[in-house]
């Protein structure tokens, strides 16, 4: 599945809140004001900065040029209970953009590890000011916390441990003794202004609605409907009964029939646009300094996707974890009850509570939930449904991670993932989030490429497939950091044989080696023989720079090559890039068709591949997320509420349609994930659709209208490449 993605850049997201506060009883406090125009510049520490007031009454902060971390720090004892968010008016005064960070400490902040501490940050363009909104950590019924596991986020949009079970609070928002601001290794003398730190209150209604966060654990279990959905919370579409389940099928059935993109050919080509050759596959064509895909009709083709589309995201675990759910959810095949058909079991699991458990239980509520609106044709008709969805939402590709049984009959163009990885052997002394990286020297690597593209016959020979992405946000790491891993590794690791020999042909004699490298081993075969462990020699990064260049060409070439045996008329899609370097761009750049990266971030306008062959690129995942709709976890990028998710993702769209090197953008995922969490604790509102197979108005809004205008907004936008 998804990015599965860069589940690190999740714990920075650390405890966001699309609710509550403990203290339930006071009423709604005003807003409290930290730091103003009248408060003295003392009451602030600097950090490596040089504090200032301007004529407009702002602290005026300047960075020096030595410190890693300059910034201020207001420090104090506040109790926040009643408060959401802290707030910060800023405002850049410097000539290059820049990202603050706002650091928040509890009383039991661990400066080692920074647990009892969280960070949000803000991009600023020069001159910009914004009302910065630090979202807070809210307080959970303690008893409650600790039976909350293998979850990222939890009640009350806390986010700490998605793992394992909490044994300790690490914020708490009733102790709260620093606020920090800063920039991070920033050392070129960048200013900025800050007005004011403030602290905004709940609303009573607000309040009232969180008295979830006080229960003890026999009044908040179970917390999770019939549905799937959280039992504590209100919100604009949430489903109450069957009955409304229901009639979202003549409700929506209206609204499909009243929208279709006219600019679409067939395959969502501009059809409107110029006619070029027509090859009957997917092609790519630099056009007046600007890439785009041809579509098999020979229409400029831009690939707006949805990733995920299926009826899978709702899958949960439910081992130990039995009283989350309705009593009416079944726990077992065995069941007396239609809905026994959904529970599942798997193994899979990383990093993860379930983690090295065996085998554990799971629910379906994305299957479940449309076995209830449909009856028991559920699948085809929730397939015909998503089809009609994505085309009348402005969506012409099925990205990846799609059920094959909607692809099948869609007659929309889709991309596809072929897995390498997981059936070749690895450079042992690498390491990685999702595994080790493949050796591509191996022999047995070049024949799995081949057996997995020889799986692919029928996409392979499928008009509708654009293309392949190869593998999945594998681990590339710091630049010679895979050669130092083949270093690491056992003799007989081919990688490792083919660097020895690399450095024979170059250095001639080990004494040369040693002396280069300021190493002692007595000869070549020592080198070979025991693994190991690579230094900071400036002579030995250089060659291990070189040799990681070249294990990323041969991974890339391997892979090109397979494709145009079994595969030619397909793109090859790159390898959905999320933690990289230039070295392994620059090696993509090569040997892929195009290069695709997962780019969880606000904007890719002003993104440009590194120098060096040019390619176009496609964004493999990216999405928004927000906590006023029943889930705990927002994703890797917060918005405030559902417009701002939409206003987002609109933006994201336009930045990607108006880069010269971009020839599409996959949004990840169809539906939200589960409530209580998929396999690895994941429980993202990040869909176009809830549980409850509902779509989101203000998104499918968004969607449409720049996906109905999408190739003018790329004819309009002026952006070349040289």
């Amino acid at each position: 599945m998804r990015s599965f993605s860069s589940l690190w850049r999740g714990f920075l997201l650390a405890a966001i809140l699309f609710s509550g506060a403990a203290s339930l009883a006071r009423a709604a406090e005003p807003v409290l004001a930290l730091f103003d125009a009248d408060s003295p510049i003392d009451s602030l520490r600097a950090q490596g900065v040089e504090l200032a007031r301007s004529d407009d009454g702002a602290l005026l902060v300047k960075n020096g040029e030595n410190d890693s971390w300059p910034g201020v720090h207001l420090t104090g004892e506040w109790d926040l209970r009643a408060y959401k968010s802290i707030l910060l008016d800023v405002q850049s005064t410097s000539d290059e953009p820049i990202t603050l960070y706002c650091r928040v400490d509890c009383a039991d902040v661990d400066m080692a590890t920074l647990d009892g501490a969280f960070t949000r940050e803000i991009s600023l363009k020069p001159g910009e000011r914004a009302n910065w909104r630090v979202e807070l950590p809210n307080y959970l019924n303690v008893d409650v916390r600790k039976s909350l596991f293998a979850m990222r986020g939890k009640p009350g949009g806390i986010a700490t441990d998605a793992y394992s079970k909490d044994v300790k609070i690490p914020f708490d928002k009733r102790k709260v003794i620093a606020i920090r601001p800063f920039e991070n290794q920033n050392k070129r003398g960048d200013s900025w202004k800050l007005y004011s730190i403030s602290v905004d209150p709940y609303s009573e209604q607000e309040l009232d609605r969180q008295k979830y966060l006080n229960m003890t654990p026999d009044e908040f279990f179970p917390m999770i409907d019939q549905f799937g959905q959280f039992k504590h919370g209100e919100w604009p579409g949430k489903t109450h009964s069957l009955n409304e389940l229901r009639a979202q099928i003549a409700q929506e059935n209206v609204e499909l029939g009243q929208w279709n993109p006219v600019e679409f050919d067939e395959y969502g080509g501009w059809l409107n646009g110029p006619q070029l050759e027509a090859t009957g596959s997917f092609r790519t064509e630099k056009i007046d300094g600007r890439w785009t895909l041809v579509d098999p009709a020979g229409r400029l083709f831009w690939s707006n996707g949805v990733d995920c589309v299926g009826f899978w995201s709702g899958t949960t675990p439910t081992t130990d974890r039995e009283r989350y759910f309705d009593p009416t959810t079944p726990m077992t095949r065995n069941a007396n009850s239609p809905l026994a058909q959904f529970v599942g079991s798997s193994s899979n699991s990383i990093n993860n509570y379930y983690a090295g458990r065996g085998e554990y239980k799971t629910f379906n509520f994305s299957a479940s939930n449309l076995y209830l609106k449909y009856g028991d044709d559920w699948r085809e008709q929730g397939a015909k449904n998503a089809v009609r969805r994505l085309r009348s939402w402005g969506i012409n590709t099925i990205a990846n991670w799609s059920d094959v049984e909607i692809i099948r009959g869609a007659k929309t163009p889709y991309v596809t993932t072929v897995g390498v990885t997981g059936g070749t052997p690895y450079i042992e002394g690498s390491s990685g989030y999702w595994g080790k990286f493949p050796d591509p020297f191996d022999p047995q690597f070049a024949k799995r490429v081949r057996d997995a593209l020889a799986q692919c016959s029928d996409s392979a020979n499928d008009p509708f497939c654009v293309g392949y992405f190869v593998d999945n946000e594998i681990s590339w790491g710091d630049k010679g950091s895979l050669a130092k891993a083949a270093l690491a590794s056992p003799k007989s690791q081919c990688a490792k044989i083919a660097f020895v020999e690399r450095l024979q042909a170059q250095y001639e004699t080990i004494e040369k080696l040693n002396a280069s490298w300021e190493t002692e081993f007595e000869s070549w075969d020592a080198l070979l023989a025991e693994p190991f462990k690579a230094g900071d020699q400036k002579n030995l990064n250089a060659d291990c720079d070189a040799f990681y260049l070249e294990i990323c060409r041969k991974y890339f070439s391997e892979i090109s090559a397979g494709m145009r045996e079994k595969a030619p008329k397909k793109l090859y899609l790159g390898c959905r890039f999320a933690w990289t370097n230039d070295l392994a761009r620059k090696a993509a750049q090569e040997f892929c068709d195009v290069v695709s990266y997962n780019f969880y971030k606000r904007d890719v306008s002003d993104f440009k591949p590194v120098e060096g062959v040019d390619k176009p690129v496609m964004i493999g995942e990216f999405h928004f997320g927000a906590l006023d709709r029943g889930l705990f976890h927002p994703g890797l990028v917060l918005c405030r509420d559902q417009i701002d998710r939409a206003q987002s993702y609109e933006q994201y769209l336009r930045g990607a349609l108006a880069n010269p090197w971009i020839v599409g953008a996959h949004w990840f995922q169809y539906q939200d994930e589960p409530t209580t969490g998929r396999f690895d604790g994941e429980n993202y509102q990040i869909g176009f659709v809830d549980v409850c197979d509902r779509p989101y108005p203000e998104i499918v809004a968004a969607s449409r209208r720049v996906g109905y205008n999408m190739y003018q907004i790329r004819e309009n936008s002026g952006a070349r490449t040289k």
